[in-house]
C-alpha cells in the first residue's frame, strides 16, 4: 500500500479522485482507531444522492454563489447537517459517521463539501488555518470562502486571519488541492491515534500525511509530539524544526522544542527556544513555565523567579520543592546575582518530567 500511496501522492490533482484516495490512505489508521473500516460504499452512495439533489436545483446553471447556495440548502437545509465543534471526536470527521449522524466538525463537513464539488464539476478546494479548515470556490479571479461551521456562510480571508491569529507570511489561507487536503485529514487522524496512546500508529499516518501535504507545519509538529512521548528526543527535535522551518511563528512547536531540548540536557538551547516562543506570544504559559524550570535547573534563581511569578499569575502550578527553594532565595534577599545562596536545583531530567 505504501508504494501505491507514494505513487498517488505525486499525481496532479486532475488525476486524483478524492474519496477513493482518502479511503485508501486512511484505511489502516481508521481500523486502528475504531476497530472497523470506513464504509466507503455508503459514503459514495450518499454523496451521489446529495449531488443529484443539488444538480436538480441548479438545472445546469453554474454561477458560483448560486451553486454554493444550492449545496448549502441541500446539506444544511434539506439533509439537516449540523456543525459540531468537537474536533477530537473521530465520529465528527470519519465520513461514514458524519453522513449517518448528520453531524460533523469543520473537517468532516468540508470533505463532504469537496466531494460534492468533485461530483458536480464545481471548482471547490479546501483551505487551512491552525486547528480549522473550510471550503473555497476559486476560479477566474473569484474567491468565495465557505465556512462549513456556519452553514456555508461566506467569510473573507481577513476574518480567518483575525479569528485564528494568522499573521502575514504564515503558510495558511492558501487554496489546497485534493492531495493537500488528504494530508490535512491524515494529520487529524494521526492526532486521534496519538490521543489514544498509539504513537507508532500515529507516526505511520503522519508519514502518509507528509506525502500528500509536505508543506503543512502541523504534520511535523504532531509527529514531534509523538516522538517526544516515545522518548525519542532526537527525532522529536528534527520534526519540530521541520515545522518551524515552514512556520517560524508556530509558538507551540517552539515551546515543545524547548521542552524536548531541556529534557535532553541541552538546556541553553531549550531556553533560547522558550524565549522565542514568548516573544511571539507573551501569554504562552507553557513556555513561560518552561523558562522558569530551565533557569531553575541551572541554579539561575533570579531569572527563574521572573518567569515563575508570571506563570503562577496565569494559574501554573510548580513542584513544591521548587517553590521551597525559590522562597528561601527570596527570603535571603539576594536577587542581584545569577546564582542564589540556596541549594542547587534538581537535575534537568527531573525538572522536565
Amino acid at each position: 500500500m505504501q508504494e501505491s500511496l507514494e505513487r498517488i501522492s505525486r499525481r496532479p490533482d486532475t488525476e486524483i479522485s478524492l474519496l477513493p484516495v482518502l479511503f485508501l490512505a486512511s484505511g489502516e489508521g481508521v481500523r486502528k482507531l475504531t476497530g472497523r473500516t470506513m464504509d466507503a460504499g455508503f459514503v459514495e452512495k450518499e454523496i451521489d444522492r446529495i449531488a443529484w439533489r443539488v444538480s436538480a436545483s441548479l438545472v445546469g446553471a453554474r454561477e458560483p454563489r448560486r451553486a454554493i447556495a444550492a449545496i448549502n440548502q441541500a446539506l444544511f437545509g434539506d439533509e439537516g447537517f449540523v456543525y459540531d465543534s468537537a474536533a477530537g471526536e473521530a465520529n465528527n470527521y470519519l465520513l461514514d459517521r458524519v453522513i449517518a449522524q448528520k453531524r460533523g466538525n469543520c473537517l468532516g463537513l468540508t470533505f463532504i463539501y469537496l466531494a460534492l464539488g468533485e461530483r458536480l464539476g464545481i471548482p471547490l478546494q479546501g483551505a487551512y488555518v491552525p486547528t480549522h479548515c473550510f471550503a473555497r470556490y476559486e476560479e477566474n479571479g473569484v474567491r468565495i470562502n465557505i465556512e462549513t461551521g456556519e452553514k456555508g456562510a461566506e467569510r473573507d480571508d481577513r476574518w480567518y486571519a483575525w479569528k485564528f491569529k494568522v499573521g502575514e507570511g504564515r503558510p495558511y489561507l492558501q487554496a489546497l488541492g485534493k492531495r493537500e487536503m488528504i494530508g490535512v485529514y491524515l494529520k487529524s487522524l494521526g492526532a486521534a491515534l496519538s490521543r489514544r496512546g498509539m504513537e507508532e500508529d500515529a507516526l505511520r499516518v503522519y508519514r502518509r500525511a507528509a506525502l500528500f501535504s509536505p508543506g503543512l507545519p502541523d504534520v511535523y509538529y504532531n509527529a514531534g509530539v509523538s516522538y517526544q512521548k516515545l522518548g525519542k528526543n532526537d527525532d522529536a527535535v528534527a520534526q519540530y524544526r521541520k515545522a518551524l522551518a515552514l512556520d517560524p511563528d508556530l509558538e507551540i512547536a517552539r515551546g515543545n522544542l524547548g521542552a524536548t531540548l531541556c529534557s535532553w540536557g541541552k538546556v541553553e538551547e531549550g531556553i533560547q527556544e522558550f524565549l522565542k516562543a514568548i516573544e511571539i506570544n507573551p501569554e504562552n504559559i507553557k513556555a513561560r513555565a518552561g523558562l522558569a524550570k530551565a533557569y531553575f535547573s541551572q541554579g539561575a534563581y533570579r531569572e527563574s523567579i521572573a518567569h515563575f511569578d508570571r506563570a503562577m499569575a496565569q494559574g501554573c502550578n510548580f513542584d513544591p520543592s521548587m517553590l521551597e527553594v525559590l522562597a528561601r532565595y527570596r527570603a535571603a534577599g539576594d536577587l542581584s546575582s545569577r546564582h542564589g545562596s540556596g541549594p542547587p536545583g534538581p537535575s534537568p531530567g527531573r525538572v522536565f518530567e
